[in-house]
């Protein structure tokens, strides 16, 4: 019976343990590899056995299994594991893996690749590819064996990438929440600007001079005083919060990004010239007022913030912008462009202002925007410093490669963190700020590479490209009165349900609802179940109440189309 199980010849003797061999004990069986034992040599299932059946496992889990070997457990474990909830099975060490495939339990095969999928040490990214599809809201760890101390770091730092992405995935549905509307609000509007947009992609591998990227951060401060008189030698790509400090300094970047949608970044952009040679790249869900506000040259960019059918849609229609994978972070964003403009990896990228902390009471450069506000609500009851920000919730102190204290918090750590992941493998990056949470990226200093430079690299180095096929207006107004269609197809059958004109009779009512929002993810990304509607009865009353406004916000579109 035991063989049947484990679908091996047991061995007490004569045995090679540099390879897993079967050791009969008491109670059991266990395992024998490079001269240690896998499991105890008196009860080799009593371990494992007390931890499931003291698990208590929340709905939406996903369980960690590192090192299986003889799989002991993995029964009860699956009595236990509720309906949403699924199991990654992690073994690095070869032999081990081997091992594990081949004696995993005959009655247990039908839950193979449906509720437990097996990785090895090549296999990471495919794990994290099938994680961040799922909307687990717990991670569990359970070792399995003794063997799992042989990769005890590869493993933990599994369970805090794991953890992380869940979290990430739930930070995005809050924000999604919040802004999922207006972001879905303003694409529209957006795309009424496209016809006179410069393609994004087609500036790409353009530029050929250094790069310059800066963020709102402190050390903002430091490099406008060493760039004023040489700014011309690098094409500097600014942050919008990083404009005005730019222009009250003489300093006129050559491209400022925009990824804010709420109508507070207009701020930002007061004093900003109407310079075609200041183009703004701005993302489709930004706010749709700032070209009006800049009155120059713009392109447009889309972060995949959800993962929606509605791009597609877009793409068919050839009204989709290149799309950024999602970084949260405006300085990220330009960092990101910054990589997509330079002509080669040999364009030396350097940045400052992305601090990703701030000294206690003053939290971005001067002349910023919030910065402005200060000094002028500035009182005798009223400090120009902005303490309560270094005390709120979820910040810490950091010292920073200067040795100067300042202060995060998790939000801005997450950026520092996601920077690193992004960039620190990228070549020719360097990092001149003289403040600010230290990152991976090569340190430079400002002033000792402006000497380095040709001297006439103050010549143009790059040209807007006016050679490209504009996206006709026929195309957005197309688009337009295709989505106005659909939407005054779901609000008739919405209304009068089978008796609608509309009605399709070969597919059932909650089918033909469903075939039209499948593409249309706008009327409900912002709803709170929208990653699985518990009721779809009060699912679609909501969605009959969103379709009311989105067929306003589509014939204003088409009004100024």
């Amino acid at each position: 019976m035991i063989q049947n199980i484990i679908g091996s010849q047991l061995t007490t003797e004569n045995q090679n343990f540099e390879t897993p061999s079967l050791v009969e004990t008491r109670q059991g069986v266990s395992v024998l590899y490079k001269d240690h034992f896998l499991y105890s040599k008196y009860d080799p299932s009593k371990a494992i056995l007390n931890i499931i059946s003291n698990l208590s496992i929340p709905e939406y889990s996903i369980i960690l299994i590192f090192s299986p070997v003889l799989w002991l457990g993995l029964k009860e474990l699956l009595a236990k594991l509720p309906a949403t909830s699924s199991i990654a099975v992690f073994e690095y060490e070869k032999p081990l893996f081997d091992f594990a495939q081949e004696n995993f339990p005959n009655e247990l095969k039908d839950h193979l690749n449906n509720k437990i999928q097996i990785f090895n040490k090549s296999d990471i990214k495919k794990y994290f590819t099938f994680i961040q599809k799922q909307h687990f809201r717990k991670c569990l760890k359970i070792d399995f064996s003794a063997a799992s101390a042989l990769y005890k770091d590869d493993y933990n730092e599994i369970l805090s990438l794991t953890q992380r992405v869940i979290d990430q995935f739930w930070k995005n549905r809050l924000t999604l929440i919040k802004f999922g509307r207006l972001y879905s609000k303003n694409i529209f509007k957006n795309l009424t600007l496209l016809s006179d947009a410069i393609p994004l992609a087609s500036l790409y591998k353009s530029v050929t001079k250094p790069i310059l990227v800066l963020g709102a951060g402190e050390s903002l401060n430091t490099t406008i005083l060493e760039l004023k008189k040489n700014f011309s030698k690098f094409f500097i790509i600014c942050v919008d919060a990083a404009a005005a400090p730019l222009l009250d300094n003489g300093i006129t970047p050559d491209a400022i990004i925009a990824v804010e949608g709420q109508q507070v970044i207009e701020k930002s952009y007061i004093g900003t010239p109407a310079d075609s040679k200041c183009l703004l790249i701005m993302d489709l869900v930004s706010r749709n007022h700032i070209p009006y506000i800049t009155k120059g040259k713009y392109s447009f960019f889309v972060s995949n913030y959800a993962d929606m059918n509605f791009f597609e849609l877009l793409k068919n229609y050839n009204l989709l912008p290149p799309v950024i994978k999602p970084l949260g972070s405006v300085g990220l964003v330009s960092m990101e462009i910054a990589l997509k403009l330079r002509k080669d990896i040999n364009i030396p990228v350097l940045f400052s202002g992305l601090d990703f902390s701030y000294s206690i009471g003053i939290t971005h450069a001067k002349g910023t925007a919030s910065h402005k506000a200060l000094l002028s609500s500035t009182s005798k009851l009223k400090s120009v410093f902005n303490i309560s920000s270094a005390f709120s919730t979820g910040t810490s102190s950091i010292i920073c490669a200067n040795g100067k204290k300042m202060i995060t918090s998790k939000a801005l750590e997450s950026y520092a963190l996601l920077f690193n992941e992004n960039f620190e493998d990228e070549q020719n990056i360097f990092d001149i700020r003289t403040s600010g949470i230290n990152l991976t990226s090569a340190k430079a200093d400002l002033d000792h590479f402006i000497e380095s430079l040709p001297a006439n690299l103050h010549s143009n180095s790059y040209e807007l490209n006016l050679n490209y096929q504009a996206i006709p207006k026929s195309s957005i107004t197309s688009f337009l009165q295709n989505e106005k269609q659909a939407l005054e197809e779901l609000k008739d059958l919405f209304t009068y349900a089978d008796n609608s004109a509309l009605r399709k009779k070969d597919i059932s009512l909650n089918e033909q609802i469903d075939s039209i929002l499948t593409n249309r993810e706008y009327l409900f990304i912002h709803f709170p179940d929208a990653v699985g509607p518990t009721n779809p009865q009060s699912y679609y009353n909501r969605i009959r109440i969103e379709l009311d406004f989105f067929l306003k916000e589509i014939n204003v579109a088409l009004s100024l189309n």
